[in-house]
């Protein structure tokens, strides 16, 4: 990965993704400013992006770490048919049953893992030819995003997204994708140009019973749970 790619895919996982605002569920018609939204299911996996120069593509994480000639890869050059540009999106495992959880992503990726089950699920396009589509607004991108004839089927494929004209709509499709169906949880790209993720929140009671500690602070806490057998 050269230098340059490398510090645009660093500044939008710091700058854009790292940037998200956490709503709490019950909070959704309360704090989200009115107007319209565009809502998409959030999928457990990890950011990465997609590069290609026209003849190859590659999977490139924030991180280094390069995919290339491996089916999902391949699937890309032929769906994507010569157009350059710079995708971001959610790499995550396929499973048989259930949703995916980032940790089939890490099985999937190891060394006796399968590569053949990962998909990408676009949701944001970073360059598009030599356009900076980070300047332009979410709308636009989505809009390159659509035209790029990526379907919702296949291992390249778009995120699911709609409308959602006021914050209730937008509570509404939570019902509907998070506690009906069971997703990860939502994100929304907001009224006001901010993003924010909506995930089920977990409250437990828990007592500290052991920790490790070094110069500098606390680095290990042991908590004690009671569940509901008493045990």
């Amino acid at each position: 990965m050269n230098a340059a790619i490398h510090t645009v895919l660093a500044a939008y996982k710091r700058n854009v993704t790292g940037a998200y605002r956490s709503l709490a569920p019950d909070r959704i018609e309360a704090d989200l400013p009115p107007g319209p939204c565009i809502v998409s299911e959030k999928i457990d996996g990890e950011t990465w992006f997609l590069h290609a120069n026209g003849e190859h593509c590659v999977l490139l994480s924030p991180f280094g770490k390069i995919l290339a000639d491996i089916p999902i890869t391949d699937e890309a050059k032929q769906t994507l048919h010569g157009w350059r540009g710079l995708l971001a999106g959610e790499l995550y495992a396929a499973v048989d049953s259930g949703r995916p959880r980032v940790f089939d992503l890490h099985a999937a990726m190891g060394s006796r893992g399968n590569t053949d089950r990962l998909s990408f699920a676009a949701f944001d396009v970073l360059m598009d030819g030599d356009v900076d589509m980070q300047r332009r607004p979410f709308t636009e991108r989505l809009d390159c995003l659509q035209q790029l004839a990526i379907t919702r089927d296949g291992r390249l494929h778009l995120a699911p997204f709609q409308t959602a004209e006021h914050p209730v709509d937008v509570a509404s499709c939570y019902t509907r994708l998070v506690t009906r169906g069971g997703a990860e949880g939502i994100v929304i790209h907001a009224s006001d140009g901010h993003i924010y993720k909506v995930k089920p929140e977990i409250t437990i009671d828990s007592a500290v019973v052991g920790y490790a500690a070094f110069d500098s602070g606390v680095s290990e806490l042991l908590l004690g749970l009671l569940k509901p057998d008493g045990v």
